[in-house]
C-alpha cells in the first residue's frame, strides 16, 4: 500500500502527517493533532517535492550555488586542491612559497 503526506490547513495548526493506506480508501478529513475537519492530502514524489527553475529562478540559483562552492574552495585547502587538481595546487603553493622568501 502507498504512503500518502497530508497536512492539516488549519493556519494555528498546519500539523503534517503520513499515513498508509488503499487508494480506493477516502483520504482523511480530520487532523489526528487539533481534530478538526481540515486535513488535506498532499501530491508528493516519494516523500519529497521535486521543484524545477527556469529563467531568472535558475540563473538566481547557480550563482548562490557558484559563490557558495567558492567560498567553501578557499576556506579548505583540500577541497580547493580537489578542485583544481592536487598538481596545480602544488605547484600554486611552491610558487607563492618562493614569492615570499623574496
Amino acid at each position: 500500500m502507498p504512503d500518502y503526506e497530508h497536512i492539516c490547513t488549519d493556519n494555528s495548526c498546519k500539523f503534517e502527517w503520513e499515513s498508509t493506506y488503499s487508494i480506493k480508501v477516502d483520504p482523511p478529513k480530520i487532523c489526528p493533532k487539533c481534530g478538526k475537519e481540515t486535513a488535506k492530502r498532499l501530491i508528493s514524489l516519494n516523500g519529497k517535492g521535486v521543484v524545477e527553475l527556469v529563467g531568472h529562478e535558475l540563473a538566481a540559483k547557480v550563482k548562490e550555488d557558484t559563490i557558495k562552492l567558492k567560498q567553501d574552495m578557499y576556506s579548505n585547502a583540500n577541497i580547493y586542491a580537489s578542485m583544481i587538481g592536487e598538481d596545480k595546487y602544488h605547484a600554486l603553493q611552491t610558487k607563492l612559497d618562493r614569492q615570499k622568501k623574496k
